[in-house]
């Protein structure tokens, strides 16, 4: 315990000394003496300006993944594969047979054979 004590002071001491060396090197730099002007203590506060949210976007105003596929598969007039379909639109294939799937089940889409679609 007394050793304890005596570390925490030598410690103690080195970081009294490097801070008075860090103000010596701040004062030479041209940053010592110089403090912000005090402010008024009755001095009225400004509340900052309540920020305006922006207007609610329309519901609709941009496509859906699931629309996205359904239009280029309607727009084909000989059909689409999936692979045509990853390269028009940039998704994975699992995202694409998703949408696939959930369009044949709505019947908006119809498989012509495997792996090309057409519209219904």
């Amino acid at each position: 315990m007394k050793k304890l004590k005596k570390d925490m002071q030598a410690v103690s001491k080195e970081i009294k000394a490097l801070i008075k060396k860090l103000e010596r090197l701040v004062k030479s730099a041209g940053g010592g003496g110089k403090k912000a002007p005090a402010k008024k203590k009755g001095a009225a506060r400004k509340k900052p300006a309540a920020k305006k949210k922006a207007p609610a976007k329309k519901a609709g105003s941009k496509a859906t993944a699931f629309d996205t596929v359904v239009t280029l598969v309607s727009r084909s007039k000989k059909g689409v594969n999936t692979s045509q379909l990853k390269v028009k639109t940039g998704f994975d294939d699992k995202k694409i047979a998703n949408i696939i799937y959930k369009a044949k089940n709505r019947g908006m889409i119809k498989s012509i054979s495997k792996g090309i679609y057409k519209k219904a």
